[in-house]
């Protein structure tokens, strides 16, 4: 005993006890802050720790593949429409053959809302289940995009500008190659946001959040389709980030993205299939991405309609209002057709 107690009082000893002490602190913390946020997000009242100590669950899979449904909104306290959808893409993922599939769909594209006799554009889904106390944004949109891609869609998950911003931060920005110089000189005048005028030189941009959403919502110059792309484009280098070494193993970083995560992201994902889906789909390294956009355009299958409708500047399928075939048949062949990259 006595010899027990001559080691108990050596000081590198008591380091030694004081760093065990420090990391089973920080991991029971971490485990904890997980799970809170976890719950917080998915809206769930079962313990988030549990399923992380767990095996998880993923949801089941059409052909092989998940689909997961993205949307990003200015935010429910935002003017200007802060429910409104302004981003909406579909991440297909096949993990077999480890090639995950990015399909847009724009904003204007006018739709029959699910639920009701109404008519508008796709944007308006999201806000009009969501607004008043109805909670049902998320679950209405996946049925919209399931109609209108003939695509079984999983899951959702919804983000708002602010959420995007503070996440991006979180990491340590993102760099995005440009091969050549970008400019949008009349959106953001008004109210001097972006600066006034966005520009971005050509060759690789680093971007901090605010200048990742302004690269993001940049459309009056160029349109919707444009910025569909530049929004995967984004996507993919906030991916690339977040799974990187250096952002999972910094303790501060993580902390940082679950307190975003919690203040801005909604999603019916639980907190097992959350874990399911890490633990399945993170594993996706180096990914072949194939990206569809759908546009006004032979290609994109997508037109205005005649003059004189009174709808301003909607789309519709060139199949016809309501046809979504031909959008159905691309998304479901996104892996074997002819894609822009």
């Amino acid at each position: 005993m006595a010899m027990f107690r001559k080691i108990f009082q050596k000081r590198w000893f008591k380091f030694l006890a004081a760093a065990v002490l420090i990391v089973v602190a920080v991991g029971g913390y971490f485990a904890w802050k997980t799970g809170y946020t976890l719950n917080k997000i998915s809206g769930s009242e079962n313990s988030a720790l549990g399923s992380l100590l767990g095996s998880g669950a993923t949801p089941d899979e059409q052909d092989g593949r998940i689909n997961v449904l993205l949307l990003g909104m200015r935010g429910a306290n935002m003017p200007g429409g802060g429910l409104l959808a302004d981003s909406i893409m579909v991440a297909s993922l096949d993990t077999k053959n480890n090639r995950v599939g990015l399909i847009s769909v724009p904003r204007d594209l006018w739709v029959q809302i699910p639920g009701t006799n109404e008519r508008g554009k796709i944007n308006s889904v999201y806000s009009h289940w969501e607004s008043g106390g109805r909670g049902q944004g998320i679950e209405k949109m996946k049925e919209m995009m399931g109609t209108i891609t003939g695509l079984k869609i999983n899951k959702a998950v919804a983000i708002n500008f602010e959420g995007f911003r503070q996440l991006i931060d979180a990491v340590g920005g993102i760099d995005v190659r440009l091969p050549k110089g970008f400019s949008e000189p009349l959106q953001f005048v008004e109210g001097n946001e972006c600066g006034g005028v966005f520009t971005l030189p050509a060759g690789t941009n680093h971007l901090n959040g605010e200048k990742a959403l302004c690269y993001a919502r940049s459309r009056v110059t160029t349109n919707d389709f444009d910025r569909s792309k530049r929004q995967q484009i984004i996507l993919q280098a906030l991916k690339d980030k977040m799974i990187s070494l250096g952002t999972l193993a910094d303790f501060t970083k993580i902390n940082k993205i679950l307190d975003i995560a919690g203040a801005n992201v909604k999603t019916d994902l639980t907190p097992e299939e959350m874990k399911g889906f890490y633990d399945q789909y993170g594993q996706m390294k180096e990914a072949d991405i194939v990206q569809l956009f759908f546009e006004n355009s032979e290609k994109g299958l997508l037109r205005v309609p005649e003059a004189g409708t009174g709808l301003g500047y909607v789309l519709v399928p060139i199949a016809g209002q309501d046809n979504y075939t031909q959008l159905q048949d691309a998304s479901r062949n996104v892996f074997s057709s002819e894609t822009q990259k």
